[in-house]
């Protein structure tokens, strides 16, 4: 009787120890005086910092914004932070399962399930899936990248937006020989380099490789260096700065410099991203970015060109995170309706989510109209799991030599070195 009552004992202490071990597992960590939020510097703070602020008082968490340089530096810096596990508590990066690859899925918290999803529209949710799981919260709206034109010079030059390719360079001849600077590139800042090539993707690239070429790109049986239309368009670029259509100087152009060029009428068009105009909009207001900035994506040989559009960006949190229920709470409260009003009340962009109501710029609804004629693609770089590894240094370089075949050789040797260090299949 003595050893079944000690049996009995031991399988009771048994018991206490092992559900106390598996609270200790789930158990909350103590709630932070702060958070971490990890952003490009290219981003809008004001509304973040509103957002923030009505976090803050509803929690009593404040939350600490940190802008990194943008581009590719962005996530390498980010890579470098998780490699020494010095976690963020919440960053922003592109759309696109690649981010989940480029960091590591068990180095993300998976978010599958939460709640904040039942208010994500479907294809913006479908796009996010990684076998069969989500690991980011859509953060933003659906934009463009183009070519912003200023509509001043345009209506001076007596000119519309180009029916083809050889149209789009005779406007920037007319534009030179009227005194404007035809495109302001920004060499020094580095990262618009590549806007060219990738808004020239949807136009000539993928007319030649369809959607079977870019399958075989995703699993390495395309080389990117045997893609005839991709060297036709590095050769473009090339020819662009050498028939004098960039600015004096353009290896100095700045980021900062464009927009000032571009909105004061200086120059005649700027190839970029979505976060181009709110960037304007912060700095000469949304009436005057309305009536001065126009867009149109880049001729083809034969028409007026394939808009090439951008899926919202993403909210992610590391898994190494010390404050990940807390930060869970910070990514809900950015994606709630009345949060995501905040955002586009200065961002451009189609929302995501449901239940936010945003009045569409000029342009916007150009985009939109290029998509639901069937002549829009989204950019590349989110179709694929591998990256375009330092496209713009590839580009800058391609400026000082000349050399499209070096060029290309490089992007495809760094697109196959990315695919074969992610792990992803047939590289």
């Amino acid at each position: 009787m003595k050893k079944v009552f000690a049996f009995t004992v031991f399988l009771l202490m048994a018991a206490t120890l092992l559900f106390a071990g598996g609270a200790a597992e789930v158990t909350t960590p103590k709630k932070p005086s702060s958070l971490t939020v990890v952003i490009p510097n290219t981003t809008m703070q004001e509304p973040l910092e509103r957002i923030f602020a009505q976090f803050t008082a509803e929690t009593g968490i404040k939350v600490e914004i940190q802008a990194l340089p943008a581009g590719e530096e962005y996530g390498r810096l980010l890579q470098t932070r998780f490699a020494t596990k010095d976690y963020p508590d919440v960053f922003t990066m592109d759309p696109g399962i690649k981010q989940y690859t480029k960091f590591g899925v068990d180095r993300l918290h998976e978010m599958t399930g939460d709640p904040l999803f039942d208010n994500v529209l479907d294809a913006s949710l479908n796009f996010q899936l990684y076998k069969g799981k989500l690991y980011g919260a859509p953060w933003g709206g659906t934009g463009t990248y183009g070519v912003y034109y200023n509509k001043d010079v345009f209506k001076a030059l007596g000119v519309g937006t180009p029916k083809n390719y050889n149209d789009f360079l005779s406007i920037l001849k007319k534009a030179k020989s009227a005194g404007y600077i035809p495109i302001y590139e920004a060499a020094k800042s580095e990262w618009p380099l590549q806007v060219f090539s990738l808004i020239a993707w949807p136009s000539f690239v993928d007319p030649e490789i369809g959607d079977e070429g870019v399958a075989k790109l995703e699993v390495n049986e395309l080389r990117l260096n045997e893609i005839a239309s991709l060297r036709d368009v590095f050769s473009r670029y090339v020819a662009l700065r050498d028939m004098g259509l960039f600015q004096d100087g353009y290896q100095a152009g700045t980021y900062e410099e464009q927009m000032e060029f571009l909105a004061t009428g200086k120059a005649a068009v700027a190839f970029q991203i979505s976060n181009f105009i709110p960037s304007l909009i912060a700095k000469f207001g949304e009436d005057y970015v309305t009536e001065k900035i126009g867009w149109f994506p880049l001729p083809s040989d034969t028409d007026e060109g394939i808009a090439m559009l951008t899926p919202a960006h993403q909210l992610l949190v590391p898994s190494g995170g010390k404050n990940i229920p807390y930060a869970m709470d910070l990514v809900r409260f950015m994606t709630k309706p009345e949060m995501q009003q905040i955002y586009f009340e200065y961002n451009t962009g189609i929302p995501v989510y449901k239940g936010v109501t945003k009045e569409l710029l000029p342009y916007e609804k150009e985009v939109l109209a290029f998509d639901q004629r069937g002549k829009a693609k989204i950019n590349i770089q989110n179709r694929l799991s591998s990256s375009f590894t330092d496209f713009p240094k590839i580009l800058q370089n391609l400026l000082i030599t000349s050399n499209v075949t070096e060029a290309l050789n490089r992007m495809d040797e760094n697109y196959r070195k990315t695919g074969n260090a992610r792990a992803l299949p047939g590289f």
